[in-house]
Formats: structure tokens, sequence, C-alpha cells
């Protein structure tokens, strides 16, 4: 289960990271319509009287928001893809052990699929640091004024993020590592490369 065209800078260390003020990262990350990342992502689902649900994945997660397009993928620790996602203008094509499932909603279908909660569409926001809705608290370190942690809601449920080892990819300080929580549900993201190659910002 689920286990560029930029020229690449090389990270800096988040205790070399320069203050930024905040309106001026968002508007850089807003500009840039084009993004990728790579990285791993861990599932800790807390069950009543069972054993914790513990499923993880290298993951790969390209977005164009300009043409409202965009490719995941979930790999095993083995190199074996075991979930691909193709969106394009609101319509998900899910492929997941070499079959195709096709929905306008992507977070219920890939709970019907694999039983965990991936909340895509605020995880866009989320881990570039942005609220995905006005009404989204978020807390900055009050050393980088940089984002520490967010509480958001998504789908009616009030999520947790929490934000650590911010780097510089593409002249944008970016965190690297990432808790999210809800009720029983733990996500974990640790990311290796963030992308922007949107040339026109």
């Amino acid at each position: 289960m689920l286990s560029g065209c930029a020229t690449q800078a090389p990270p800096t260390s988040s205790n070399n990271i320069q203050t930024v003020a905040p309106e001026q990262r968002a508007a850089h990350l807003l500009k840039n319509k084009k993004w990728q990342l790579r990285g791993k992502i861990a599932f800790i689902q807390k069950r009543p009287d069972k054993q914790d649900k513990r499923e993880s994945a290298s993951i790969f997660w390209q977005v164009d928001e300009s043409e409202s397009t965009q490719t995941l993928d979930l790999t095993s620790y083995l190199g074996i893809n075991v979930l691909h996602l193709s969106s394009m203008q609101g319509e998900h094509f899910l492929n997941v052990d070499g079959e195709e499932y096709h929905s306008n909603n992507l977070s219920q279908l890939i709970y019907s699929l694999t039983g965990l909660t991936l909340p895509t569409e605020a995880l866009n926001f989320w881990l570039k640091g942005l609220p995905y809705q006005t009404d989204d608290q978020v807390v900055l370190s009050t050393n980088t004024q940089l984002p520490a942690s967010m509480t958001s809601n998504y789908h009616n449920a009030s999520w947790h993020i929490s934000y650590d080892k911010y780097k510089v990819f593409n002249q944008l300080p970016m965190a690297t590592k990432f808790t999210i929580k809800k009720d029983g549900l733990l996500i974990k993201i640790s990311i290796k490369q963030w992308t922007f190659t949107d040339k026109s910002s």
C-alpha cells in the first residue's frame, strides 16, 4: 500500500535563513504556479483496541496550478509504484494495483481505495505554509517570521500542521519536515527537494 526546468541552488540550513517578510514570501509562492517535490510520507492511524495502522512511501508530486493539472506517485521502499494519480481540470484518475479509477472527488476516491485520509486539496497550500481557508490560523516563528504551525479547517474537521527544518530552494525558504494531525490520524512528511519551474515568476 501507500507505503525541472529551474536551476537548483544548494539547499541552505535553517540556521542560515534570513528573516523574510511573510507577505513577500507568500507573494513569491503564489506566483510560482509550477512546482514539484520529492520526499517521504508516513500515515499513522490510531485504532481503538487495535494496533496502530502504519503506512509509508516515497512521494513525488508535480503540480501546474495554471493548468489545473497534477501527478502524484507513491512508491514502496522496494521501488514499486503503489499509487499513481493524474488530475486535469478537476477530473482525477487513480491507478492502484494495476486498476484505474476515476472521480471528481479526490479525497473520497483515495479513502475508498486505501482507507487513508489524504487532504490533497489543502496540502497544496499547507506544505507551502499558506492558509487553505481565510480563517486558518498561522503561527509565525519569532526568529524567522516563517510558519511554525497552522490550524486549518478541511472537510468540516480541524487539522493541525507543524513546520520544521526550513531550507532555501530557488531562493524560497521552504519547510522540509511536517507533522499533520487530525483526531487519530498522524501524517508525517519529509521533503528532500522542492523545485519551482514557473519561469514567469
